[in-house]
């Protein structure tokens, strides 16, 4: 991520506006190579040999929590991004 979208994301996280985040363009774009990259399929049910359609794109490190990883599909050799189903995201975040 470039250090002027890193440092947008930071105010809106330190204003408690993250949400705001999800509607940049390079996010919807980025979200939609994510889901062609996984066919639409929730990676969490497929580790468990189920199949579910998967229409989120989840953040395995949470955007709050790193940043500078919230427009990257790895993070190093390890998925950053993946998709899942709702259900799947509910139990990622029960809060």
């Amino acid at each position: 991520m470039d250090r002027i979208k890193l440092l947008k994301l930071e105010k809106l996280i330190e204003c408690g506006q993250s949400e705001k985040f999800y509607h940049w363009k390079a996010w919807r774009r980025l979200r939609k190579e994510v889901l062609k990259l996984d066919n639409y399929e929730c990676q969490n049910c497929k580790a468990k040999g189920k199949y579910k359609r998967g229409e989120i794109v989840h953040h395995v490190k949470h955007v709050i929590d790193r940043p500078d990883l919230a427009l990257s599909i790895y993070d190093g050799k390890e998925r950053q991004l993946i998709t899942v189903c709702a259900q799947c995201h509910r139990d990622e975040h029960p809060e």
